[in-house]
This record gives C-alpha cells, structure tokens and sequence, in this order.
C-alpha cells in the first residue's frame, strides 16, 4: 500500500488525505500497467528494426528504473526478451531499488516532449503501458522518497490532451466537472435525489458505471467517491470512507470501459484467433478481481462488466 512519507509532513488532514488517494491510483496504475505487457507486445516491440527514438527512450527508462540501464537498441532487444523480464517487471520494489541518481535520470527522460503517451499512442501502441508504468513511478517516487528531486509531469491523458481545467493532479481529480449523471441529479427535488433508480454516472469517451435499484445520491461527493480514467474505474478511492456493503455507492453495478486496446493494437484486429484469446485473457482478469464478465470487443476497446460491490 502506499503511504504518504515526507511529502507529506506537514500537511493539512484533508491534503494528506488527497495525496494518499494519489499514491494509491499511482501504484494501482503501476500493477495495471505491468500486468497489461504481454510476450506478443514485447514481440512487436522487438520487431522493431529501425523504432522511432521515443520507443528507445521508453525501454530506456524501463532498463533504468530495473537496474539493468542497456545503451544501444540491439542490447534492449535482447533485454525485453529474457524470459525473467515480465516476471522483474511486475515484481519490482521500486520504492526501495531505484537510487536517487535512477530518479534523476528517469526524470530527464520523463521530462522530455516527446515522453508523451498520448503521441506514443500514435506512434506505437504496444510501448503505451511500459511509458505510463515509467511516467506512474516517477509520479510516485516525486511525492514520496524524493521530495526535493523535483516534479514529475503526469500521466498526459490526464492533463494535456482532453480535459477540464479543473483538474489539479494526474490521479487526483476534481471529477464532478467532468461527469455525467443520468438521471440529471441537478433537476431533482430532496426527496427524489433520495431514491434515484438506475443511477448512471459516465465520463466521455472514458466509460460508465450503472449503480443498480435505488441510490441516496443526497449529499454525495461523486468528484471525491468516484473516480473514471481510461483503462480504470475507482470507487471510494480512499477505503476508509468506503461504507458496508449495499450502502452507499458500495452496491450492485454494472461498469462499461471504453479505450481498452489489445497491447499489440491493430496486428491483433486481423487475426480472429488472436482476438478470441485476447477476449479470454480479458475474462479471466475480469474473474480474478471478483467481477462478472459480460463482454470484451477487441474491435471497439469496449470492456463490460457486472459487481456486487466496490
């Protein structure tokens, strides 16, 4: 778990809080992203014969941040192909290994224009979870073991590409502005916002949770309690505040995902062997974290499940 250490000496409650819920989604982010790199990614990754320098700089980091920093493409081929690299990556202490000087290093890397995973999204999708496991560990490491080493930009989907103004961190987000309801909540009378059926709250071109039979919506801080980024649904980020089951928004819903590509992109699309494989990998995840699978189009990115509780 994460926990909130010199950055946050001297802090307010409420700020300590926010800055908890933040560490939190980074280290959710940094297990999502490890478990999202798959043998057939890295494949297309090493296929690469000539890669565009943003990719070098990717595998850079990611060589850096495991101990092992590689300098030319051809010793990052073979780094990304030993059988222990998956293994390394999704079990990497990184709040212990990496060195001031590793944090240093990243930092450079992280800070330049091009380390962006919305234009990496453009140039090659299957490097996309290894730049946001870097960008997510910087973002980490910045609020907590190296405080005084300087900034990390977040994660750039949450900043630079789409959205509000209201937003003030890569994680921890002044959400309300950015969400839906269905029903219109700001239409509703006391007694109605009591008992609202069907409770639909959506992001755009992010996704959508349905809260199923009636919710008591009067009072509730959906921008604090829920939050939507493509490839995660949070609900009571901070557990603490999270109420017993069927109370509150800890109940019975149904979460559609939008955004959710194969690693290996549009190779994928074209191979129905593949696709089916993938959809089953997408099912069994959905299994082991306790959801109840509904579907998974590799073609849309659309992911659709059910859960009895947050």
């Amino acid at each position: 778990s994460a926990s909130a250490t010199p950055a946050a000496l001297g802090m307010a409650p409420e700020a300590m809080e926010e800055l908890q819920a933040e560490l939190e989604e980074c280290l959710d982010t940094i297990r999502w992203c490890a478990s999202s790199v798959t043998r057939e990614s890295l494949h297309d990754i090493r296929s690469l014969q000539r890669p565009p320098s943003v990719v070098k700089d990717v595998l850079e980091s990611v060589a850096l941040l495991m101990g092992q920093p590689q300098g030319t493409w051809e010793k990052l081929r073979r780094f990304i192909s030993t059988d222990m690299f998956l293994g390394k990556l999704q079990k990497l202490n990184f709040q212990q290994s990496v060195s001031k000087e590793q944090f240093r290093k990243l930092r450079e890397k992280l800070s330049q224009a091009d380390f962006d995973e919305e234009l990496i999204k453009t140039v090659c999708v299957p490097v996309v979870p290894l730049a946001i496991w870097c960008r997510a560990i910087g973002v980490y490491l910045s609020k907590t073991k190296f405080p005084d080493g300087g900034d990390v930009r977040p994660v750039a989907g949450a900043g630079a590409a789409t959205t509000s103004p209201s937003r003030h961190s890569t994680y921890a987000q002044n959400a309300s502005a950015e969400l839906i309801f269905e029903p219109d909540l700001s239409l509703m009378s006391i007694d109605e916002l009591r008992r609202v059926r069907e409770l639909t709250i959506s992001r755009p071109g992010v996704g959508s949770i349905m809260f199923h039979g009636e919710t008591d919506c009067l009072g509730v801080d959906f921008g604090r309690l829920v939050r939507l980024e493509v490839g995660e649904v949070l609900v009571y980020p901070d557990s603490t505040m999270k109420p017993p089951p069927g109370m509150g928004l800890n109940k019975a819903a149904t979460v559609t995902m939008y955004q959710c590509w194969p690693p290996n992109g549009t190779k994928l699309l074209q191979d129905p062997k593949s696709q089916d494989r993938y959809k089953k990998k997408i099912k069994q995840m959905t299994e082991e974290k306790n959801a109840r699978f509904i579907d998974y189009d590799c073609a849309t990115g659309v992911w659709k499940f059910a859960v009895d509780q947050f």
